[in-house]
């Protein structure tokens, strides 16, 4: 009798664990899906959010099996419990590939993040009607605090120069604080009041960073439930 009794807490410990399990890889998924926010035109067609999405369905269905498992327990059911480890497979699985994807994604994800924002910045920026599309990349700017490609010389040469002759870089490059009358202008510029730094790499590390903890959060768990 104390044997069942043991088992069926350690059952029950055990289920309550994939139930909190699931909970944090569903809030991480979450994180990671709505996080960027208003970078992602700049990776919306990367595939950033598949692996998002691939471990948001298994968090919810682990809390689901959790509380199965629970059940199961208590209630001493034995076709709950094959469907709590049938369904404990599935989610094994979607975790694990989930995890992989955060961390082969990256690579992917570089390339087509450089090869958006060259278009936005040097062809696009100042030249369509759609002020929403000159805003995105002025809120990439602002919030990443950075300033063209590589650095802000990739503004010249580019379309909205071409329109914008007497300014060198549009004024969301200019930093907190500085005059937003004389801050990016072309007479007597001064580097030092705008931000230097491209957004290309800034971009890059914001978004490798959300995938790595990612990977980090999906590979363990689906181990876990091993």
């Amino acid at each position: 009798m104390c044997k069942i009794t043991c088992i069926k807490r350690l059952l029950f410990a055990s289920n309550f664990i994939f139930w909190l399990a699931g909970a944090a890889i569903l809030g991480i998924g979450i994180w990671t899906e709505i996080d960027p926010g208003q970078f992602y035109a700049f990776i919306d067609n990367t595939g950033y959010s598949l692996p998002a999405k691939l471990l948001m369905a298994p968090g919810g269905f682990v809390m689901i099996v959790g509380f199965l498992g629970c059940c199961g327990t208590i209630k001493e059911s034995r076709f709950l419990l094959r469907v709590y480890f049938a369904c404990l497979l599935l989610t094994f699985a979607a975790e694990a590939v989930a995890g992989i994807l955060g961390f082969l994604y990256r690579e992917k994800i570089d390339e087509a993040i450089t090869n958006r924002l060259r278009d936005e910045i040097q062809t696009k920026y100042g030249v369509t009607v759609d002020a929403a599309a000159d805003q995105v990349v002025d809120n990439l700017q602002i919030e990443l605090k950075c300033c063209g490609i590589v650095n802000f010389t990739d503004w010249a040469g580019s379309k909205w120069q071409e329109k914008n002759t007497l300014l060198e870089v549009p004024l969301s490059c200019c930093k907190e604080g500085e005059s937003t009358s004389t801050c990016n202008s072309k007479a007597g510029f001064d580097a030092s009041k705008i931000n230097q730094e491209g957004c290309l790499e800034k971009l890059k590390e914001f978004v490798n960073n959300h995938l790595f903890i990612l990977g980090a959060a999906g590979v363990p768990v689906a181990g876990i439930q091993v």
